[in-house]
């Protein structure tokens, strides 16, 4: 079993508990061909080759507000849904944890881990006074 596969059975380990007569779904908070319906149709394989979840995972495509979309969908109308993973990025948790979603929290989803981050950067001027994200702390 490789890394990917191990982790994605780590993170989603309590999903395969589930009542698997019931179909699960998997909502991609984007247009289809993204980065995050893409997250949504490796989880579904993985799920189901390493025998984690043996009925159907739909994957739903949701785009929407970054999302927010997603997010209040899920808040408002599926809270209570043992059936439903949803993918979402390091700006999405960040956006989560800062309540950018307007009228929600963090604390209204469940978060079961993670299986990738996107690495995130700082550019400067070549000829900036900054040469380490140390200088550029000091000087904030």
């Amino acid at each position: 079993m490789n890394i990917l596969s191990k982790s994605a059975f780590a993170a989603v380990f309590s999903f395969g508990l589930i009542n698997q007569s019931i179909a699960a779904e998997c909502i991609a908070p984007a247009n289809p061909g993204g980065g995050w319906d893409f997250t949504c149709r490796s989880i579904t394989k993985i799920m189901s080759d390493i025998g984690a979840y043996d009925g159907s995972i739909q994957v739903t495509n949701m785009a929407g507000g970054g999302g927010g979309l997603a997010f209040t969908h899920v808040v408002n109308e599926r809270n209570s849904d043992d059936d439903l993973i949803v993918a979402a990025s390091t700006a999405t948790a960040t956006r989560l944890a800062q309540n950018a979603y307007s009228g929600m929290t963090a604390d209204q989803v469940r978060f079961l881990g993670a299986i990738g981050a996107d690495p995130g950067v700082i550019v400067v001027a070549a000829d900036s006074p900054y040469k380490n994200l140390n200088d550029l702390l000091d000087a904030v």
